[in-house]
C-alpha cells in the first residue's frame, strides 16, 4: 500500500529527548533507543511504499541543552529537505518542545509541505513507552502531505504555535489549538535566521515588590513579561521605571498570562495601566514560549525592526488565538 504524501519521502530528524533515552541511572540518549526509533520508521516505510530517512542531529542531548542555534540549525535543514518535496518528522525532548514549535512555526509560515514534531513522556525501551506510538502518528501526520507546523503527540494534533507542556507524567503531555500554524496576515521581510547570541529574557511578575525581576548585567534585545491573570502586575515604581527604560532604549516587552493560553487585555484592569504606560505591550493569548520564539523571530528580521513594536503585537502564525 502507498501514501500520498510528500513526492520526495518523508525525514525523521532525531534531535534526542526522552524518545531516544534509556538507562536506570539516569536516562540518557543510547543506542537501544534510537534503535527504536529507526525500526518505527523502517517498518512504516515497508508497510506504506514511502522512503523514509532517518537522520540523527549530533550532539543529540535533552532538550533542556537546546538554543536558538539549534532552531536555526533545524530551521534551515527542514527548509531544504520541504524544497525538495520531503515531508519532516522532528523528533525533540518534550521540556522545551513548545519552544521549538513555535520557533519552527514563525520560520516556516509558507511551508510547502508539513513541518511534525513529536517525542515521548517514557523512554523509547521503557515498559509502556509512547515513543514508537507518537512517531508512527507522527508519520502518519507528515505523509498526508498537508502543509503547516504541528506537534503531533498522544493521538492530538495541534498547532506548533499554540502548545504548552502541561504534565510531566501523563502520556498527554500538551494542550493547545487543534490544527496547524501556518501564515495569518503580515508577512516579515527578510528572515535572517535565529541566533543564540541575541538575548531575550522571561521576567514574572510576583506579589509585592518585583523589580529585581527585570535586573540584568546587560541590557537584552527583548523581554517577555509573565503577567497575572489576564494583566495585571501590583504597582512596583522601580519596576515600572525599568520597563520604560526599557521601551526608551528601544527594547520590546511583550506581555503574557501566567496562565498558559489565556488572553492578556492591559487595558482591562486599573492594576494593568501603570504597564501600559511603561511600554508593555500584548498580543491575545500568546504562551510565554510563542512570545519568546516571536521576539528571536523579529530581531532575526532585519527589516522588520521599524515595524518591530506593532509586528510584536500583530498574530504572525495564529499564535494569538485563545485555547481557554
Amino acid at each position: 500500500m502507498s501514501v500520498d504524501g510528500p513526492r520526495g519521502g518523508l525525514l525523521v530528524l532525531v534531535s534526542g529527548g526522552t524518545a531516544t533515552m534509556s538507562g536506570v541511572g539516569g536516562l540518557a540518549v543510547s543506542a537501544d533507543g534510537v534503535g527504536v526509533l529507526q525500526a518505527v520508521a523502517e517498518r512504516f516505510a515497508d508497510e506504506h511504499g514511502t522512503r523514509v530517512g532517518v537522520e540523527l542531529d549530533p550532539p543529540m542531548r535533552d532538550s533542556a541543552e537546546m538554543t536558538p542555534d539549534d532552531w536555526d540549525r533545524w530551521r534551515r535543514r527542514i527548509g531544504v529537505a520541504l524544497a525538495d518535496g520531503v515531508g519532516v518528522v522532528l523528533v525533540h525532548g518534550t521540556d522545551t518542545m513548545a519552544y521549538t514549535a513555535a520557533a519552527l512555526a514563525y520560520a516556516h509560515a509558507d511551508a510547502n509541505g508539513p513541518v511534525v514534531l513529536t517525542g515521548s513522556q517514557r523512554a523509547a525501551t521503557a515498559a509502556g513507552s509512547d515513543a514508537a506510538g507518537n512517531l508512527r502518528h507522527a508519520l502518519e501526520i507528515a505523509a498526508t502531505g498537508t502543509p503547516g507546523v504541528v506537534v503531533a503527540f498522544a493521538g492530538r494534533v495541534l498547532a506548533a504555535a499554540t502548545v504548552w507542556k502541561r504534565s510531566t507524567t501523563d502520556v498527554d503531555a500538551f494542550d493547545g489549538l487543534a490544527g496547524r500554524s501556518t501564515r495569518s496576515r503580515a508577512v516579515v521581510p527578510s528572515f535572517q535566521g535565529y541566533d543564540a547570541s541575541r538575548v531575550v529574557e522571561i521576567a514574572t511578575v510576583t506579589l509585592g515588590r518585583w523589580h529585581d525581576q527585570l535586573d540584568w548585567a546587560h541590557r537584552p534585545d527583548g523581554v517577555v513579561l509573565r503577567v497575572l491573570g489576564s494583566g495585571t502586575a501590583p504597582a512596583d515604581p522601580r519596576a515600572h521605571a525599568r520597563l520604560e527604560a526599557l521601551r526608551r532604549d528601544g527594547v520590546p516587552v511583550l506581555a503574557v498570562s501566567q496562565i498558559p493560553g489565556a488572553l492578556v487585555d492591559l487595558s482591562r484592569y486599573e492594576a494593568g495601566r501603570g504597564l501600559v504606560e511603561a511600554g508593555v505591550v500584548s498580543c491575545g493569548a500568546i504562551t510565554a514560549e510563542a512570545a519568546y520564539a516571536k521576539l528571536h523571530y523579529l530581531l532575526g528580521s532585519p527589516g522588520a525592526r521599524e515595524r518591530l513594536r506593532s509586528l510584536v503585537t500583530t498574530d504572525l502564525v495564529g499564535e494569538a488565538r485563545s485555547a481557554r
